[in-house]
């Protein structure tokens, strides 16, 4: 069996067993390909790879200009088709490695509170604006992915309780808080909701579920309204969602749990945050810094 066809039985693994997006199962064949077609100009046997093959796949990426981070999550990529591979019997080379090389993880940009707060604040009179408010005060106070935001259903809203359901990433369920406000706009949002049979909660013009470039637009749309100057996309909200609940002294356990993260160590990003400020604080005020 050759190797696109090796991929495609692992995308079917992804998508069947694993229950894994479109998006993300996308990402993976789109990295293998960089793969396959670096093993076809080389004319390696996939049986027969080794950890020198890999350095030189490394070096490859680093010529074309893939950055760090593009270059760990596609090894991740080959490393999971690796695994497929072996558990499957469709190679037998127990001994090949894929060394992840070692990144500095980035900071993610956050909203100040004034920033926020700008942004929520800005009036409008029209339908569509009420609906952009109610996706902009939801993504701050439950630091959804955007995803789970385009793929909430009006059955996941629990208004008079004050939450919604959530189902994040490998469909893994969790409970979001709303606030006062989110509650008071989705309300209002729902009151004067297109009506449509659509079981979607936020729908776009023609009565359909919002993508998520829409939503990426409204977003960019509205830091810039707002007159900030910085890349606000929808994880900036998630981020700054995490951070001011870390300022305001919520244990990093409770947010790991709010943000539907499986591991703490992803969680921990935010106290690297912390420090971060702490330090640029420590530098601007101390006479001897």
């Amino acid at each position: 069996m050759n190797m696109k066809d090796l991929i495609e039985k692992f995308e079917e693994h992804l998508i069947i067993e694993k229950n894994l997006s479109f998006n993300t199962v996308s990402a993976y064949k789109n990295d293998l390909s960089k793969f396959k077609n670096f093993m076809y100009e080389k004319k390696i046997n996939l049986n027969k790879v080794n950890s020198e093959d890999i350095t030189h796949f490394v070096l490859f990426l680093k010529k074309m200009n893939y950055s760090p981070t593009s270059i760990v999550r596609i090894l991740s990529g080959i490393r999971n088709f690796y695994k497929f591979l072996l558990a499957r019997g469709y190679v037998n080379n127990k001994e090949m490695k894929i060394d992840t090389p070692k990144i500095e993880r980035k900071l993610p940009d956050v909203l100040t509170e004034e920033e926020i707060n700008k942004i929520l604040s800005i009036d409008k009179i029209s339908r569509k604006h009420i609906r952009n408010l109610a996706i902009l005060e939801l993504f701050y106070s439950s630091g959804l992915r955007v995803s789970e935001l385009c793929n909430l259903k009006i059955e996941d809203v629990n208004l008079d309780a004050g939450f919604i359901k959530v189902k994040g990433k490998r469909q893994r369920e969790r409970i979001s808080l709303l606030n006062k406000n989110t509650i008071e706009l989705l309300r209002k949002y729902l009151n004067e909701r297109k009506k449509s049979i659509n079981e979607y909660l936020f729908l776009n013009s023609r009565g359909e579920k919002i993508s998520r470039q829409s939503v990426w637009k409204i977003v960019k749309k509205y830091a810039k309204y707002a007159g900030i100057n910085k890349n606000v996309k929808p994880h900036t909200l998630r981020h700054t969602f995490a951070t001011h609940l870390l300022k305001e002294g919520l244990d990093l356990r409770v947010i790991q749990e709010l943000l539907g993260h499986k591991s703490i160590s992803t969680t921990e990003i935010y106290t690297h945050m912390d420090r971060k400020k702490i330090k640029e604080l420590y530098k601007k005020f101390h006479p001897r810094a």
